[in-house]
């Protein structure tokens, strides 16, 4: 008996831990912040998402991300993490699916050709520094246009003209941008404060949700002399939150 295949994602890259699948070919994305955007996941081919946080083996599809669960004697403390994807929905069901061969593999002609002409979003889950560096060229290539951030920022410099530097803090930012960064900011669930060189994520609920990050675009990287602004949002993890929001006005 055969595997259905699924026509709305592929695997783009597969090593011993981790797997590189991007979906949205066929039904666009239902994510109503990013639009349709095809979405790039990183996860372990061994383990389902939630089974990779309770392990600590995400580290290899997440590296040192600071919303990483923190573990005491191996094992996880209870909500320590902070990361705002809920791993119930898309992940899950991304692993799902490649688990029992629901995928076919692309070759790097094939991925060339399918990804021409459109938007992309790295790392819906995981971090783009895990894929392959020819991966992420190549789709950056002929994509129309990408959105993505990492944390690995001041390790992975080769992804700056590819996505933005992941930052949690102004002490991060300024090091960000000493390193040539255009950066991403988190900023505290209620906290207004921009820097001059900062505007709130348009697509942000702060922000009134001007545009969506298909149409917005302003998080692909970092050009040579870019003069762009960088780009601040509240904290949007799944933890829950007292304090009512606060509007910020571009």
């Amino acid at each position: 008996m055969t595997n259905r295949i699924n026509k709305n994602g592929y695997v783009l890259y597969e090593d011993d831990n981790i797997a590189v699948i991007a979906t949205g070919f066929k039904n666009a994305s239902t994510n109503v912040k990013t639009g349709a955007m095809v979405q790039v996941y990183i996860i372990l081919r061994h383990e389902s998402p939630m089974d990779g946080v309770k392990s600590g083996n995400d580290v290899a599809i997440c590296g040192d991300c600071v919303h990483r669960a923190k573990y005491t004697d191996g094992v996880m403390v209870p909500g320590s993490r902070r990361c705002y994807l809920n791993l119930g929905k898309g992940s899950r069901s991304v692993h799902a699916c490649y688990a029992r061969g629901g995928y076919r593999k692309l070759t790097p002609a094939e991925i060339a050709q399918i990804f021409f002409d459109l938007l992309v979003r790295f790392g819906a889950y995981g971090d783009p520094a895990m894929m392959p560096v020819w991966l992420v060229e190549l789709i950056a290539s002929v994509a129309r246009g990408r959105t993505g951030y990492t944390h690995q920022w001041e390790t992975a410099a080769w992804l700056q003209p590819y996505v933005m530097a992941s930052c949690d803090s102004a002490a991060d930012a300024a090091r960000a941008v000493a390193a040539g960064w255009r950066y991403f900011r988190v900023a505290g669930y209620g906290d207004t404060v921009k820097s001059a060189n900062e505007i709130s994520c348009p697509a942000s609920a702060e922000a009134g949700k001007k545009t969506t990050c298909d149409r917005c675009r302003l998080c692909d990287g970092t050009t040579v002399a870019d003069r762009r602004k960088s780009i601040v949002i509240q904290d949007h993890s799944i933890i829950a939150r007292s304090n009512p929001l606060i509007q910020i006005s571009l």
